[in-house]
């Protein structure tokens, strides 16, 4: 019997969580945003790593608004989307969306609001953001376009 209750209550909790099937909400990141707005305005260069520190090998950025069925084709695998930009299963903001993966697995995804300063793709945790005459272009370390 005590097994049975421990067993219901942990359903509750886990039916009570937050999180999407992907285990991740889309959330607004003011600071990330700002930095971005800033660099495009800049010519500089900066690692995105160092704007947007974390355990994560890879970043897809789409840009929206975006159904979620764009974004699942996008992934290649099933995603739920809910939290800030999103409604009923869309990304529904203007801006980019940044999708945070390590290992093919999904442990962020980042709206940028209304910002749509990077260009789609996916691309390495090595990606340096350099900006030039207001855009910004996706680079390896070495200057090199990236992407893949």
């Amino acid at each position: 019997m005590r097994s049975i209750l421990a067993l219901i209550a942990l359903l509750t909790v886990l039916a009570g969580c937050s999180e999407t099937a992907s285990g991740v909400m889309v959330e607004f990141d003011e600071n990330l945003e700002e930095a971005i707005g800033e660099l495009a305005r800049s010519d500089d260069s900066r690692p995105l790593k160092e704007l947007a520190p974390g355990d994560w090998t890879s970043v897809r950025v789409l840009t929206g608004p975006a159904s979620g069925t764009r974004i699942e084709r996008e992934l290649g695998r099933p995603v739920e989307l809910d939290g800030d930009g999103t409604y009923d299963g869309d990304y529904v903001q203007d801006g980019n969306l940044l999708v945070f993966q390590r290992d093919g697995e999904t442990v962020r995804m980042v709206s940028l609001g209304q910002l749509a300063a990077l260009a789609e793709g996916e691309y390495r945790a090595d990606v340096v953001l350099q900006a030039r005459g207001g855009t910004i272009s996706m680079t390896d370390p070495d200057g090199r376009p990236a992407g893949r």
